[in-house]
């Protein structure tokens, strides 16, 4: 049987943080050593599930593209990324527990691009490369893994040629924050894809991108299976749908320090489309 279905990237966003809440692995992770839950709005939606309660999904944030620009979540507007411990939520920053994990501990961190060729691009604007500067290197080193929460909507031709471009200072001008990419080859990137196999263990097949009018970035799936499995997914679906997309929310520019053409402006100067 098949089936097709249409996810704005909100809906994406929330199916992913339901199928990776429940990865055994995760639930391993969480319940008997460490997870740790990085910045990112899809990470947002997976801290969600993890935790059982709503949060303020908008401030989960560092680096972030709204209002069509990249953009700097203010450090007084963030919230703490969510290290797990045997069950409990520590009240430390995840540096704090880099050198205690071991393998089977988990890292979850969010991605700006992928490709075809199964490579994770992460946008870096921070000294020092932000949680992938801290964390990437001393994770391989331990044989902890990281997984790569994305939506599809994120796919890009390469991102192999695209980390050959950019950087906080290369970058002459910009319309918006300056950065630069890593190119994550050896990732385990989780996608809508991944998300209706693991929940429902059906074929799932991107079909179409892309809409307006509140679709923009929605990905169109289709998928195939046995009857049972697959009306089960277009029920789970059903009850999605109408996920409220995220709040556009950020600091002063005024009071930014980020190299961005808009930072340091009062809100009187901005464009009328970044207000």
């Amino acid at each position: 049987m098949q089936s097709l279905f249409t996810l704005t990237s909100s809906e994406s966003k929330r199916l992913i943080g339901k199928a990776v809440a429940a990865l055994p692995e995760i639930q391993q992770a969480k319940n008997n050593g460490y997870l740790v839950i990085s910045r990112g709005s899809t990470n947002a939606f997976i801290l969600e599930e993890l935790l059982g309660e709503t949060i303020e999904k908008e401030r989960y944030v560092a680096g972030m593209v709204i209002k069509g620009v990249f953009c700097i979540m203010a450090q007084t507007m963030r919230t703490r990324p969510v290290v797990f411990h045997k069950g409990e939520v520590l009240n430390v920053e995840p540096g704090a527990v880099i050198d205690k994990m071991n393998p089977g501990d988990l890292l979850l961190k969010g991605a700006n691009a992928i490709d075809p060729y199964g490579n994770a691009g992460v946008a870096m604007a921070g000294a020092g490369g932000g949680t992938m500067g801290q964390f990437y290197m001393a994770l391989k080193a331990a044989g902890v893994e990281t997984i790569y929460p994305v939506g599809l909507e994120k796919m890009i031709p390469s991102v192999t040629d695209a980390a050959r471009y950019g950087g906080t200072l290369s970058l002459n001008t910009s319309i918006g924050a300056v950065t630069g990419m890593a190119c994550v080859s050896d990732g385990r990137i989780f996608t809508e894809i991944e998300a209706i196999e693991t929940l429902f263990g059906i074929e799932a097949v991107p079909f179409a991108a892309g809409g307006w009018g509140g679709s923009e970035g929605a990905v169109t799936m289709v998928v195939d299976g046995k009857d049972d499995d697959v009306n089960e997914c277009l029920e789970f679906i059903r009850g999605i749908k109408g996920e409220p997309p995220l709040k556009a929310i950020k600091g002063a520019c005024r009071d930014c320090s980020a190299r961005c053409s808009f930072a340091g402006m009062e809100d009187e100067n901005l464009p009328a489309w970044l207000k």
